[in-house]
């Protein structure tokens, strides 16, 4: 074998090992997006079944940790609620409560906010609300492409 045939050989290799490392990857953070989106929804329904239509005066990450309504894959510590990118921060909200995710890139920002669709009363990313129930308004694919452009994005949920 000569040493531009060896040459060859080891670049051809190292190509494979990229592109298998590229999609690793790509498939490792579609995967801890997709648990991430399961939990949100466990967590959303179990916050239903506790708190029922209200009110949400007392609702927290701490108060819910305790109640052992987060799934274990959000549970940071003893009171914290985290996805792999930010924090999770439940809060009550007027008549109502709130589930903020902080930064997130736009892949997970666009996944995540697609997820809540109908679940929630209000979806909003940043200041711009892609969703109201009440305002009828419809969450669409163009709406989340453009409100999630940002580096590091913020999703806001507002129950039920």
């Amino acid at each position: 074998m000569s040493l531009t045939e060896m040459l060859l050989s080891l670049v051809i290799m190292i190509a494979v090992v990229c592109g298998v490392a590229v999609n690793y990857t790509s498939v490792r953070e579609k995967n801890q997006e997709q648990l991430t989106m399961q939990s949100l929804e466990i967590l959303h329904a179990n916050i239903e079944q506790i708190y029922g239509n209200g009110p949400y005066t007392g609702i927290s990450n701490e108060a819910l940790v305790k109640a052992g309504a987060v799934p274990r894959e959000l549970v940071s510590g003893t009171s914290d609620i985290k996805t792999r990118w930010g924090s999770i921060t439940v809060a009550p909200a007027d008549s109502s409560y709130s589930l903020t995710l902080a930064s997130l890139p736009p892949s997970a920002c666009r996944n995540v906010a697609n997820l809540a669709g109908n679940a929630w009363n209000t979806v909003s990313v940043g200041d711009l609300r892609i969703f109201s129930r009440s305002e009828n308004t419809q969450l669409t694919p163009s709406a989340v492409l453009a409100a999630c452009n940002g580096a590091s994005n913020v999703v806001v949920f507002t129950g039920p």
